[in-house]
């Protein structure tokens, strides 16, 4: 709160510069930054914001059937699977709900996602995907709650692909689990209208690890896809943008239920499945660019996320037998939102400030359902929870509940000195859960809070091509349904609510470096943060019992304060014919617990990186590389790390993967890749994943884009 304070009077007597939107002819680490900063274009080297974008190839799209495979070799960025069909991105050692994902700058989060990895990534179709932002650290002022860790925004693809009229195929195809994806898309453009159509179908078997282990059952799971996009230019001032997405997968097993670590050790359920995993986003956005220094840039959005996730149960009991019930849970979440983000040149003596300015507002409502079906008898009983006006449908969460969350924000951003930019802004929000969460487990609960919370940053001109920026920047995280009400399965045991959890806040600081030529460049960044009132799924009571159902209990709990600290580095090279492309994580991280104790904060990933080495033709259409993916072990492991059947006793191993690639342009309409990945046929998981990376395999993708 003072903090804040300091940097809202801080502005009142600020005298900076318009942002400089000159694009530099460098390596690819200097790419453009468009919603990263909500505003303006901005070249990533003048960023104080510790930032990594990703323009996909068709070689990222094809090595892989989900969008988390995207972000495999992205500086700061480590990814967990849970399930082959599942996939999640830890950020500055945050997962889950404290790692906000957007879509098109529309929030995927919403009050259900939980405290640690989650399927939802999963939900969007990587052939849709243009560009993915990714903000690593506190990014409360801009996006609100939840963007604690970083925020990862995807942005898809709009029309026209090539011409007035066009068509794009694409595919792959991997002989890891004999899986395919296939697109069709097209559209055309009129006047001042444009129109564009796409579906997609995926098929994945069962996904085969390295060594000997072989196929991992069950992992498989099949999707489809359908998304529209319809643009009105009324004018060079107005635009007007409709966009509707679908991506649905079914019967997706969660593998680490079925097995403890590694099969073939038995796990928790005989049978454990998402059906559906969909997720559904359609949005309206109206564009006003006047350009005038009252007014630069006006963008409404209107929008509504619906994600349908079901889960179905048979628990696997102490002899080794199934159960013979067979429990169901449905939550759907309905979350329609408006957001407002203006932009605005203010002159401050001899100097512009660039304001960007707006506010958002999300409401989620659940509708929820569950029941037990006999599986000798095929008898259903609905599940209920009692409450004071009587009994209401329950999945994993209480019928009805609700959730709202509103924020404002301002910030500013331009040059005080000719060898210094500055940056500063401020955000009020507040939140409101309402649910019914049963008399059992807490009554009707209403759960408020507010946060006001500010960052501050510089970016230093020490000379021509290097920079060094330095940000502290405040963070906040509300108590979602999910730590309030949810109730149902979790790794080691079942989660009950805690009604009575209180905000996390955080308060982080980074100092980065950064060096770019048009032959190399250099991004190093080290950062500490520190979490009061961390929330974090400990063992827990029912009325007195540590046992619900003969499971272990566990809540959601604020249990004392986090510290993270690491370093992120990128580096780029081009020489001749080639170009050599390493990043290099550092993570780590440690908490109190209850008793007041301080251990490792739980799924810290490891010491880890990439490594690649491209050779590209003279003429630039075909390429050949190598590729390095390793990790050290983990062996730092907190309490819940210990309770997690994902992990290995004793830790995560080290491995190192190799892998070999290639592309070629054949016309200027088509385009083709093939790989040969894990050569070796490593045996490998990433840290805290339930599941096996790929052994040996070989995969094929393709593009075709025509025009009529």
């Amino acid at each position: 709160m003072t903090m804040t304070a300091a940097l809202l009077a801080a502005s009142a007597i600020l005298a900076v510069a318009q942002q400089d939107t000159t694009v530099r002819d460098t390596v690819q680490m200097d790419v453009l930054v468009v919603t990263a900063t909500r505003s303006s274009e901005t070249s990533r080297l003048e960023q104080d914001l510790a930032l990594s974008t990703v323009r996909p190839e068709l070689a990222e799209r094809a090595s892989g059937t989900q969008m988390a495979n995207l972000l495999r070799d992205v500086a700061g960025v480590q990814v967990q699977q849970t399930s082959a069909g599942q996939g999640a991105v830890i950020l500055r050692g945050l997962i889950g709900n404290q790692v906000l994902l957007l879509v098109d700058g529309v929030p995927l989060n919403n009050g259900t996602y939980r405290d640690g990895p989650g399927q939802y990534l999963a939900t969007i179709d990587p052939e849709t995907v243009e560009r993915i932002e990714v903000i690593r650290g506190a990014a409360s002022v801009l996006y609100g709650s939840d963007a604690q860790g970083g925020v990862v925004n995807v942005i898809t693809k709009t029309h026209p692909f090539e011409g007035a009229r066009s068509l794009r195929v694409a595919g792959a195809v991997s002989s890891a689990d004999d899986a395919w994806r296939a697109r069709l898309s097209g559209g055309a453009v009129w006047s001042r209208f444009s129109l564009a159509l796409g579906g997609s179908l995926v098929s994945a078997g069962d996904l085969r690890a390295g060594g000997e282990v072989g196929p991992q059952v069950p992992t498989g799971y099949d999707a489809a896809g359908f998304d529209a996009e319809l643009v009105y230019h009324v004018n060079g001032l107005h635009e007007i943008k409709g966009v509707f997405q679908h991506f649905g997968m079914q019967d997706v097993p969660r593998y680490d239920r079925y097995v403890t670590f590694r099969a073939p050790v038995p796990g928790a359920d005989a049978e454990h499945v998402f059906e559906p995993q969909a997720r559904q986003l359609a949005y309206v956005r109206y564009t006003f660019s006047p350009g005038g220094a009252a007014l630069t840039r006006l963008e409404t959005t209107i929008s509504l996320t619906t994600q349908r996730e079901g889960r179905s149960r048979i628990r696997l009991q102490d002899d080794g037998e199934p159960d013979t019930t067979r429990t169901v849970w449905r939550d759907d979440v309905y979350t329609p939102g408006v957001a407002v983000i203006g932009t605005s040149t203010l002159g401050v003596g001899t100097r512009l400030l660039q304001l960007t300015w707006g506010g958002d507002y999300y409401h989620d409502r659940l509708v929820s359902e569950g029941l037990e079906q006999d599986l000798l008898t095929n008898a259903e009983t609905p599940l209920y929870r009692n409450t004071t006006s009587g009994p209401i449908p329950t999945g994993s969460f209480p019928d009805g509940a609700n959730a709202d969350r509103l924020g404002l924000f301002v910030a500013a951003a331009g040059d005080a000195a000719d060898w210094v930019r500055l940056s500063l802004g401020a955000r009020w929000g507040t939140f409101r859960n309402d649910a019914e969460v049963g008399t059992e487990l807490g009554g009707h609960v209403v759960n408020t809070a507010s946060a006001l919370t500010g960052q501050l940053g510089a970016v230093f001109r020490p000379a021509h091509d290097w920079r060094v920026a330095a940000r502290l920047a405040g963070g906040f995280r509300a108590p979602n349904l999910y730590d309030l009400t949810r109730a149902g399965p979790v790794p080691g045991g079942v989660a009950l609510p805690n009604p009575d959890a209180t905000p996390e806040r955080s308060l982080g600081g980074e100092l980065g470096v950064r060096y770019t030529t048009r032959r190399a460049a250099l991004d190093v960044t080290g950062y500490y943060t520190r979490i009061t009132d961390f929330i974090d799924r400990v063992p827990g009571q029912f009325e007195g019992d540590t046992l619900f159902n003969g499971e272990r209990v566990f809540q959601g709990r604020n249990v004392g304060t986090a510290r993270l600290y690491g370093v992120e580095a990128e580096a780029l090279l081009l020489f001749g014919q080639f170009s050599a492309r390493g990043t290099l994580l550092f993570t780590r991280g440690e908490q109190e617990v209850v008793s007041g104790q301080v251990e490792p904060m739980s799924k810290i990933p490891p010491l880890a990186g990439h490594a690649s080495l491209r050779w590209t033709e003279a003429r630039g259409k075909v390429w050949v590389e190598y590729l390095l993916r390793w990790a050290g072990s983990q062996s730092r492991l907190g309490t819940r790390d210990l309770n997690d059947p994902r992990i290995e006793p004793g830790g995560t191993s080290g491995f190192a993967v190799h892998g070999l690639r290639a592309g070629t342009v054949v016309t200027r309409r088509l385009q083709l890749s093939a790989g040969f990945d894990n050569i070796g046929d490593a045996l490998y998981r990433g840290h805290a994943s339930g599941v096996d990376g790929p052994g040996r395999h070989v995969w094929a993708g393709l593009s075709w884009i025509g025009s009529f």
